[in-house]
This record gives structure tokens, sequence and C-alpha cells, in this order.
């Protein structure tokens, strides 16, 4: 039997309209999470836009470090020239560290920002006049590409220098190298140097500060005697402020018309350039003249008359060159994005040194056991179109044309020069042979600091395809009308054809046929340099001949010696040649190793 059971309904009457809320509860949670969803994706939209632009600031302050790197290497024309008397290959109008930090060669006239930012050098934009816009044309600041650079010098070079100087004849006096006396009994002729000390010469004007590098004393006692020979002087320079550098004057005490009447003087060059600075000698006593007299023995240089009493050797200095800049470069994105990078530039690897003298030749008269039996080589060649010169093809400046590391080598060359046998030359020699032991630079002072500076050239050329293996011949030397280019010939290796840059060969080096190479050749290994065959050849720049032991890269094992082998130089095979110092070639062929970034940091 089935009992049905009444239950009481429930009275829902006031829950009418729940249904309602809650859809418009959860709807407002919904349009809350919408909303909230489409912020959060307009502000990632927005944070990815200004990742963007904060990029894109940072490539165009790259871009600024690179394009002012590209300037201190010299291809870029300033723009008005420097001097517009000149031409645009002159020195006058090329970029230096010096040029780049002051106001009147960094800065274009007219430019007001008040601190050297390269504007003759680079197209700042003609509305935001503070940057370099990357795309000129189309440049504004909502949507291009900018950059600003502003240029310091980190060590605080300035432009005080301090030097003192010495000075020693070739035939002085017993015991007193820097005098001379030449005696017919009681009756004499003394010449005497007289040292000098510089102390905190300001030389950043904008001419070249007036000095001095000593005096020449000249006393005629009775009716004076005869100087029957030429004789050689040297006044070493030691640069104390700002930095630890030795120069050389170098010239001859020539022989007098009469016993009572004061010989004249000749220099070997009137400018001289040391660590950017450039001496230019002036004589109180009068101005020098240009003069080739004809030998043997040949002499060239400037010459002047010396008087009684004290020949001051008057002259002016600029400013040496730092040889490091601190560059800022301020990069500009879309939606006023900046970033900022500060950056050390290098000058070179050499500090703007080069080798001492046209042909460097470095090394002993000779070497015995336990080191390879080696002894000195000197052959010029013997054809009358050979020409060994100092005189730079692009400044005033006179190196000595051959250069050795003792004297006795020295004796070697100049007897050669003179005409003398076993090789006497028939040639043509623009300058002086000289002793080039005091101008030395570091990298060239012994084979292991030559050594470190081999393989940083390995480490360079290696890492732009340009180191070849020995019995590996390159396919070409660099560019010969830029100079620029490195070669690395781990070996024997033959020079024809043209090229330019750096040079380096670890074994021994042939001049073969007809070749032309602009810039720095440096050779290491024992063979030293020879010449084959008939042709015309000419070098432009320096050549350095420097043998040690274990100077390949392979193996690597393999430990230098302390000293260097005998140099070897025989150009005896034949052929025309020409070797002439060029410093344009020179800082072309530095390109590869110069004006480097040592480091970068964001700030």
């Amino acid at each position: 039997m089935k009992v049905e059971v009444n239950k009481p309904k429930r009275d829902r009457k006031n829950e009418r309209g729940a249904a309602i809320v809650m859809a418009l509860l959860i709807s407002f949670l919904l349009l809350v999470a919408s909303a909230g969803l489409l912020m959060e994706s307009s502000m990632n939209t927005a944070n990815v836009t200004d990742l963007t632009a904060e990029q894109q600031a940072y490539n165009a302050a790259e871009s600024g470090i690179q394009s002012a790197v590209n300037v201190l290497r010299g291809n870029v024309v300033p723009s008005p020239l420097i001097d517009s008397s000149k031409p645009v290959t002159d020195p006058a109008n090329k970029i230096n560290f010096v040029k780049a930090l002051q106001l009147s060669t960094s800065n274009v006239t007219g430019d007001t920002s008040g601190g050297p930012r390269l504007s003759r050098w680079m197209s700042y934009h003609s509305t935001y006049t503070d940057r370099v816009g990357i795309s000129e044309n189309t440049y504004t600041p909502n949507n291009g590409f900018a950059y600003s650079l502003s240029i310091k010098d980190p060590d605080n070079t300035g432009s005080i220098v301090s030097f003192t100087t010495s000075g020693k004849f070739n035939d002085a006096d017993a015991g007193n190298p820097a005098q001379k006396t030449y005696t017919n009994g009681a009756n004499k002729v003394i010449i005497q140097y007289i040292p000098a000390t510089v102390t905190d010469l300001d030389a950043g004007g904008t001419t070249p500060a007036s000095t001095n590098w000593g005096t020449f004393n000249v006393q005629i006692i009775g009716t004076g005697a005869d100087i029957p020979a030429f004789n050689r002087f040297e006044i070493f320079i030691r640069m104390t402020k700002p930095y630890d550098l030795d120069r050389s004057i170098r010239g001859y005490i020539e022989t007098n018309p009469n016993n009572a009447q004061p010989p004249k003087i000749i220099f070997d060059a009137q400018t001289f350039t040391m660590a950017g600075s450039i001496m230019t000698l002036g004589f109180g006593w009068g101005s020098p003249v240009n003069q080739t007299i004809t030998g043997p023995p040949q002499r060239w240089g400037y010459e002047a008359d010396l008087q009684l009493g004290n020949n001051v050797i008057t002259g002016t200095m600029t400013s040496p060159e730092p040889t490091r800049l601190l560059l800022t470069a301020v990069g500009y994105g879309p939606r006023g994005a900046t970033k900022t990078l500060e950056a050390i530039i290098q000058k070179d690897f050499f500090n703007g040194l080069s080798a001492p003298a046209t042909l460097t030749l470095v090394g002993p008269v000779s070497t015995a056991a336990p080191l390879p039996a080696t002894s000195f080589n000197f052959h010029p060649g013997s054809s009358t179109v050979a020409v060994y010169s100092g005189d730079d093809a692009v400044s005033t400046d006179i190196i000595p044309p051959i250069g050795t590391s003792n004297d006795t080598n020295l004796d070697v060359v100049q007897g050669s020069v003179d005409g003398q046998p076993p090789h006497p030359f028939n040639g043509t020699v623009v300058g002086a042979p000289s002793n080039i032991t005091n101008e030395t630079p570091r990298w060239l002072s012994s084979p292991a600091e030559l050594d470190k500076t081999i393989k940083s050239f390995y480490n360079v050329a290696d890492a732009s395809g340009r180191y070849y293996a020995s019995g590996v011949q390159p396919p070409d030397f660099g560019n010969n009308v830029t100079a620029q280019g490195i070669t690395f010939c781990d070996g024997n290796c033959s020079l024809t054809g043209d090229g330019g840059g750096i040079l380096v060969v670890t074994g021994q080096l042939t001049l073969q046929g007809n070749f032309s190479f602009n810039g720095l050749i440096i050779v290491t290994g024992q063979g030293g340099v020879i010449r084959q065959g008939a042709g015309n050849g000419t070098i432009q720049g320096n050549m350095v001949v420097a043998p040690y032991v274990n100077s390949s890269m392979l193996p690597v094992s393999n430990p230098v010696s302390t000293t260097f082998l005998a140099p070897q130089y025989d150009l005896s095979g034949g052929g025309n040649s020409t070797i002439q110092y060029n410093s344009a070639s020179l800082a072309g062929g530095m390109v590869a190793v110069s004006n480097f970034v040592l480091g970068v940091v964001e700030k």
C-alpha cells in the first residue's frame, strides 16, 4: 500500500532576480579580467617597444664609436681642411690624437659646443646640432637614430714638456765625450757641447713653443788649428714629461777653411718627431740651408756657419700626442631612448713609434755556440740605380737611411756606402747611416720583446685569414695604394709584385723581380733579406731585420734566444732598388694594429 506524504512547498518569491545579479557579477568579473588582459597586452607591447628603442639607441652609440675610430684611422677628409694651402694627403690635414682633442682642429669653425667632438670630420645634423643623424636626410628624434660624441684625454697627458740633453763627439777628447780639441801646439780650436735642461715647457699653444737643445761653444786660441775631417756628433734628448722617451739629433762638425775661422756644422735633419711632438731646429746665429756635400764621404742635411762663442741650438716644439683617448658616445633611439657608452681608444700597438731608421739592422757583429754561428753581412747592391733614403716622402723629417745597433756594424755599413771594399756601393744614400742604439724602441730591445710583438701580429693576421704557414706563398701582400693590410709569412717568403701594410717574415725574405711595397717589413729569420733576379723594386716605409732563434710561431714550445743573431742583408743578386722612409705608408700599415678599442662600458 502506497502512502503519499505531502511536503509543504517553499515560498521563493523573495529570490526572484538573483540570477540576473549573478549574471551581472560574473559579467563584471569577466569585464575586469578582459580589461586586465588588454592592459597587460598593451603594457607588454609598450615594454617591447621601449626595449627595441633602447637597443636601437645602444646600436647608435656603438655606431658613434666605430665612426670615431674610422676618423682616427685617417679614412675621413676634414671639411674644411685644416690647412687649405696643402693637399689632403699632407700631414697637416691628417687626424691625430692632438688634433682630435684641440677645439680648433677637432671642431669646425663656429662650433659652440664647448668640447672636442670631431665636427670638422663628421656631419652633425643641421637642426639637431648636438648629434649626428645616422640617416641624415630623414632623422627626427621620434623615429630616427643618432649619436653624439665627446673626447677626453684619460691620462691627462697635457701639453707640459720636460727634457734634458747630453751630447758626444765620435772623435772626442779623452775623458770628455762632449768636447773636441784640435791643436797645433799653443794654437787650438776647441768645440764643446753644453747640455740643456728644460722644465715644464708649455707646448700646447696655437703656435709651437720656443725652446733650445743646448749650445755649441767654439773657441779659437792663438792662430787656431786645422780640423782635418768631419766629426760626427750626437745630441741625446731625454724626455721626462709627459713620457719617458729618447730622441737623437745628429750631424757633423765640418772641416774649417782655415785655422783661424770657425767650421760649419751640418745637421742630418731640421725637423724631428717624438711621441707626436714636432721639433724644428732653428739657429740663433742664422738659418740652416739644405745641402748635399758630394763624397766620398757624402754628407747630406742642413748646414749653417758656426760662430765664435756660444751657438745656441734654438727651435720650436709642439705638444706630444696622447697614447689613449676616452671617447663618450651617446646613442639616441626612438621614443626618447638614450644609451651612453664610454670607450678607451689605444693609438697603436707601438704607441706611435716605428723603426728608428729606414733600414734598421738589429744584432751583433757575430754569434757563436750555443747560438748558430753568424756574422754580420751587409751588401747594399752594386747597381747605380739603388737608393737608401731617410728623407720622409711626406714631411720634412729625415731619419737615418740605415741604422745599426752597434758601432762595428755601422763601420761596415759606412765603409760600403763610402765605396770601400768588400762591397762598394755605387748608388745614392740620402741622410747619414747611424748607430740607433739610443733610439731603439722597447719592442726592438730584445728577442723576447720582439717576439711579443711578432705574436701579436700573428694573432691579428690569423684572425683575418692572413697567416701563411711555412712553405705557403701568400697570394698577395696587401694593398699597395692604401698601404693597409697584414701578411704573416711563418717561414721563408718571396716578395714580388705590389703590396702594402705590414709584412712579417719569420724566415728568409727574398726580394724578387719587380716589386713595390708601402708600409712596414719585419724579418726575424736567420737568413735575413736577399735579392734575386733583375727588375725594379721600391719599398716606401720601414724595413727591420732583427733575427733571433725560434722566431717562427710553430712549434709554440720552442724558446727564443736571449740575444739577437747577426743580421743578414744582401742585395747582390741583381736588379735596381729604392728604399725610402715614408711616414704616411707606415701610418697606413699601422691601421691593422692602431686606434683599436681597449674596452667599452655602458654608463
